[in-house]
């Protein structure tokens, strides 16, 4: 089976092979000539010459591939196994999230990138084809992907023209269709890509549209810069892979309620330490107390360590924007109220007061108490101001704002949230 090449950018960093007898592990051996100017990964020294642990690469590019159902019904198209790790970077590493590809030595024509115009109807049938068959809509004939559990469609966009990416070519937006089942979720997490905005915890573009009779969510990617029509890549990880957690898994991204100390699982405390150990820490730890603080106050049961991701760029590592952050909370009948790391101990949002945020700042030691009350303050006093002046569009689900605003006029007023009296 011949080899892949891995590249950063243009870099190229090493070659790719299957491991001997498991096939959900790979092994990278990193060219003699390789000199890292960009980060690759912080959970494994990038040395010239040298083969890193196969279960950290593994753990690393395996954080890459999709995930669940999407995974399953993409192998399954390309008739591979989905715990085969070097037949999915091979079929999907083309084009993932930040700026590595992996290619092979001798590429195929059908791999060299290129795009073809999307009309309505065929955006339409594709979006329908996500939904469906999750298999995030990709021409049979693309090795582009993303984790992640939500159907979605990754198009590109030029001159105000939505194309399809061919090969290895690179997507620009994602399109997440309206789910039947849920048909308020694209609109709320469209409210929180406002907020988000309007309280400096994001910058990426997202608008509501249509094809056909498919409505849908695009949202821009950060990782992502058009020039002209030139895709240019900004590399990101995300905090599972950064922590080692095992790609096998989807449940290692969540902390453990029965085992909240898991080695094996992320924790709140264990993405600030790492972040508290990278050049520049400072900033990337203020911005993780802004993005803890705003994911409780909202109700996202969902930000976990692989919603949370560093950008690895020229002038250094930095955390990266606030994605895929959905209030979901206040949802009356909710069963599981449990966020997706702890604060202080606890799960339950409702038992989340400023105070708890401030306790789990302090344990992690590693910025001061008089820092991080100032950025818990200031994050919940730009919160409620962007939830008073912001209005909802359309469709998102009755009373979300409401509540949002109780949660965040609660901790501002050092109370746990709890649940409003009818």
């Amino acid at each position: 089976m011949p080899a892949l090449d891995l590249f950063l950018h243009e870099e190229r960093i090493g070659q790719v092979e299957p491991a001997s007898r498991d096939r959900s592990r790979v092994n990278l051996t990193i060219d003699p000539a390789y000199r890292q100017t960009i980060v690759l990964t912080e959970s494994f020294a990038t040395l010239a010459g040298r083969r890193p642990s196969t279960d950290a690469v593994s753990s690393f590019l395996g954080g890459y591939v999709p995930e669940g159902n999407h995974r399953a019904q993409m192998a399954s198209r390309r008739q591979i196994d989905d715990g085969d790790l070097f037949a999915l970077l091979r079929e999907f590493g083309g084009s993932i999230a930040g700026a590595l590809t992996t290619r092979l030595p001798d590429e195929p024509q059908r791999d060299r990138p290129r795009y073809e115009p999307l009309d309505d109807t065929t955006l339409s049938a594709r979006l329908q084809q996500a939904l469906t068959e999750s298999d995030q809509g990709i021409p049979d004939d693309s090795r582009s992907t993303l984790p992640g559990y939500q159907p979605k469609v990754l198009v590109a966009r030029f001159d105000d023209q939505w194309v399809h990416p061919h090969g290895r070519a690179h997507s620009t937006h994602i399109l997440k269709p309206q789910v039947p089942s849920r048909p308020s979720r694209i609109f709320d997490e469209y409210y929180s890509h406002l907020l988000t905005r309007a309280i400096g915890l994001s910058t990426f573009e997202s608008h509501l549209s249509t094809a056909g009779r498919t409505t849908y969510l695009a949202i821009e990617r950060f990782d992502r810069t058009v020039e002209g029509e030139t895709v240019r890549l900004h590399h990101q990880e995300d905090l599972a892979q950064a922590l080692g957690l095992d790609w096998r898994s989807s449940e290692v991204k969540f902390q453990d309620p029965r085992w909240p100390g898991n080695p094996k699982r992320a924790t709140a405390r264990r993405i600030a330490e790492l972040l508290g150990s990278i050049p520049g820490s400072h900033a990337a730890v203020a911005q993780w107390i802004r993005q803890l603080t705003f994911h409780v106050a909202v109700g996202n049961n969902d930000a976990h360590a692989k919603n949370v991701a560093l950008m690895h760029l020229e002038h250094g590592t930095e955390l990266a924007q606030v994605y895929d952050a959905l209030p979901n909370l206040f949802q009356d009948g909710l069963i599981d109220r449990d966020l997706a790391l702890a604060i202080d101990g606890q799960f339950d949002q409702r038992r989340i007061s400023s105070e708890r945020i401030l306790a789990e700042v302090a344990s992690w030691q590693v910025i001061r108490a008089s820092d991080a009350s100032v950025l818990v303050e200031e994050t919940l006093a730009a919160l409620d101001g962007a939830l008073a002046a912001t209005e909802p569009p359309a469709g998102a689900s009755p009373r979300m704002v409401e509540r949002l605003r109780w949660n965040t006029g609660r901790l501002l007023a050092g109370q746990e949230i709890s649940t409003p009296k009818r």
